[in-house]
């Protein structure tokens, strides 16, 4: 898959993100959010992932999970809460259920990624 096609879908992917943030007191809009970050995660490491092919879908998508983890984790250290540029990235609250979203996002990055490497054949 180029990059170009990964690009045009992280940007509906944001795009979506963006918008879902318009109905932020609904109960849905924490995972939705969760899942589209985790998503954008994975599309985000096809278009900088180095070299002119990327490891399959799945290994990208479990080295976007292993980064959501690790960016969930760092909320427990409070380090995001007391810098403002963090915030927006990081987020500021632990919330254990947004791993289990993490794996669904990046479940549904790597069918993207596999989505459009179709189409484009």
């Amino acid at each position: 898959m180029s990059r170009l096609p990964a690009f045009v879908v992280l940007c509906m992917v944001v795009a979506t993100g963006l918008a879902v943030q318009g109905f932020r007191d609904l109960a849905w809009t924490d995972a939705a959010g969760s899942v589209l970050y985790a998503t954008a995660a994975v599309l985000s490491l096809r278009v900088v992932w180095p070299g002119r092919e990327p490891p399959r879908p799945l290994v990208v998508a479990a080295v976007a999970l292993g980064l959501c983890v690790v960016v969930e984790l760092a909320q427990l250290t409070g380090l995001p809460a007391r810098v403002p540029q963090l915030r927006l990235v990081l987020g500021t609250t632990f919330a254990p259920d947004d791993l289990l979203w993490y794996a669904v996002g990046a479940l549904v990055g790597a069918g993207a990624l596999v989505l459009v490497e179709r189409q484009r054949r």
